[in-house]
């Protein structure tokens, strides 16, 4: 068992269920509430935040298989690598449209998780 990218995959698995919990509260519930958006724009970006719970939900599991010898090192390369690049487009979207870090603490879940990834993986 590699313990770090068992924690990785315990900070993904985190990280989901606030993007599912809250994100749904504060984003998804006011994004579908809103009028002033048309249908298309609207539902897109709904669907796109279902990806994003797909796809942290993937990042769980990757570490958790890696972790527990059922995966490939590759794999947990690959989650390490989309977290990390996760992070940096957070930090990115804070500083280019000026936002205010506590409004937007997602960079903090996936520097965890990179950080936990990538000693897993020099392990």
């Amino acid at each position: 068992m590699n313990l770090w990218l068992a924690l990785a995959a315990v900070l993904a698995a985190i990280t989901t269920l606030i993007h599912v919990i809250l994100g749904g509260r504060y984003v998804t519930t006011p994004l579908l509430a809103t009028e002033r958006l048309h249908a298309v724009p609207k539902f897109t970006m709904y669907y796109c935040w279902h990806l994003v719970t797909i796809v942290l939900a993937a990042l769980a599991l990757a570490f958790g298989l890696v972790a527990t010898g059922r995966g490939s090192r590759d794999l947990a390369l690959f989650a390490t690598a989309g977290a990390a690049l996760f992070c940096l487009w957070s930090l990115g979207m804070i500083g280019l449209f000026r936002l205010r870090i506590a409004h937007f603490p997602q960079w903090l879940l996936f520097a965890t998780i990179t950080v936990s990834g990538m000693i897993g993986l020099w392990q």
